[in-house]
């Protein structure tokens, strides 16, 4: 699943959140329930095996949150959505939520589109930065090289690989010309102040299921030996 973040979101207890009381809108529920009960009458409506599976909450103190919901049939509904926490340096009185939520609303739509993994370079895993730079050095000296140059090709392939996984690093799906670190200093130069992306989150419905159950499958085989 494709999930980073400069800082995660929080993660809510799905036990707590099944309990919450909703009022949905729709033509065959229209009373409230707690969400344990909204899911399984949606289960039934649908005639499909619905189920929480997970619950995530992002917040900003100094800022706001966007979101891009993909191809939405309704609102607040999608199997695809993108979230950008933005934050602008001393802008209490909120004087350019405007120009915030134009940009926030972008940058979630990108996250969806470009599926960053990562905010900034200093934030790239160090194991993941390891293992990419281990399969660009073993490419890399198949060409049957000299070491310096091998280096040279191992650097410039990771240099690819950040521009590839690192949102601030990504070229902006709207216009390839810039990449999203310019994007937000262009924003700041417009404004007067330092803007910030504090966090991201792109999630699927079903992503990472796929892996469970190889992973299910994998130890049921190793119990079976």
């Amino acid at each position: 699943a494709v999930q980073q973040f400069s800082s995660k979101p929080a993660a809510l207890d799905l036990h707590d959140l099944e309990l919450v009381n909703v009022k949905l809108d729709h033509a065959s529920i229209t009373r409230e329930l707690c969400v344990r009960d909204a899911v399984s009458e949606v289960a039934a409506i649908t005639g499909e095996n619905v189920r929480l599976r997970r619950a995530l909450y992002m917040s900003s103190q100094r800022g706001i949150v966007s979101s891009y919901l993909h191809m939405s049939p309704a609102s607040g509904l999608s199997r695809l959505a993108g979230l950008v926490s933005l934050e602008v340096e001393d802008d209490q009185e909120g004087s350019h939520s405007e120009t915030l939520k134009s940009l926030g609303s972008s940058l979630a739509m990108h996250v969806v589109a470009a599926r960053p993994l990562f905010l900034s370079k200093e934030l790239v895993d160090s194991e993941v930065l390891e293992h990419e730079r281990n399969i660009c050095k073993a490419q890399a000296s198949t060409a049957g090289k000299p070491e310096n140059v091998v280096q040279k090709m191992v650097e410039g392939r990771l240099a690819k690989y950040m521009e590839e996984v690192v949102l601030l690093e990504q070229k902006y799906v709207a216009d390839e010309t810039k990449r999203i670190k310019v994007l937000l200093k262009e924003t700041a130069k417009e404004i007067g102040k330092t803007a910030k992306i504090e966090g991201f989150l792109r999630i699927e419905v079903g992503e990472g299921i796929e892996k469970l159950e190889k992973d299910f499958a994998a130890e049921v085989a190793a119990a079976a030996r």
